[in-house]
């Protein structure tokens, strides 16, 4: 069993018992450990766990108020946001702390676009599909050819039901990331188009992409196809 495996297993077990994750890889000032707090994170987005993402939250949300220089502590917090809100858990609360948040990165630099890409993140979050790829666009802008950027703006294209525009935004690129090659394939399933769409799960499982979000995807697969996919 790989390190990266069994630290996964040993982080849902200790959850489960209702234990805390304190695994420090990174310790900002004040004793914040961001190596847990980002792969509570991971792992809440890859389980589809709101208990583990506002964990997540929770750390972050105490390292940048230790720091509110901590540009990379916003991004994170619009992050989970965003995850919490796909799964239809995110409170009023949070979404008016993560609008703050979005605010003060924007105030603070305003010429970077990860801080377009979270606003656009915490928008996408919120409902606001129109306004958040206004900002995406921006943030595309700013950094051109990023990965995330584009897919977070296929996403968006993929809840506004224009599978033909998130398609346009990611077929044909050397994709690094397994969530891109999800939301590829989440919009041929839109079209009907159920090959395409296991091919493309198929490679966000390959680049290590598994969990939750795979799970309903190929379960959904399963009973269209009348199928037992895994």
């Amino acid at each position: 069993m790989s390190n990266r495996i069994f630290l996964a297993a040993w982080v849902l077990v200790i959850v489960l018992a209702g234990s805390s994750f304190a695994v420090s890889i990174r310790v900002l000032p004040g004793g914040i450990p961001v190596g847990s707090a980002e792969q509570l994170m991971r792992e809440g987005i890859r389980l589809g766990s709101s208990q583990m993402l506002r964990q997540a939250w929770d750390s972050y949300e105490k390292a940048v108020a230790l720091n509110p220089e901590y540009l990379e502590g916003y991004l994170q917090l619009g992050r989970i946001f965003f995850h919490l809100s796909l799964l239809g858990t995110a409170t009023a609360e949070e979404s008016r702390k993560a609008q703050h948040f979005a605010d003060v990165l924007l105030e603070k630099a305003p010429e970077i676009a990860d801080a377009h890409r979270l606003m656009g993140m915490v928008l996408s979050g919120k409902g606001a599909y129109l306004d958040a790829l206004q900002e995406l666009q921006l943030a595309l802008h700013l950094n051109p050819g990023n990965e995330f950027v584009i897919c977070d703006l296929a996403s968006i294209h993929l809840a506004l039901k224009q599978p033909e525009q998130t398609i346009g935004l990611l077929e044909g690129r050397s994709l690094r990331d397994g969530w891109s090659y999800y939301i590829l394939g989440m919009a041929w399933l839109q079209k009907g188009e159920r090959g395409r769409a296991m091919l493309n799960f198929k490679k966000a499982r390959a680049l290590g992409f598994s969990g939750y979000w795979l799970d309903l995807a190929f379960q959904r697969l399963g009973e269209e196809l009348s199928l037992p996919l895994r």
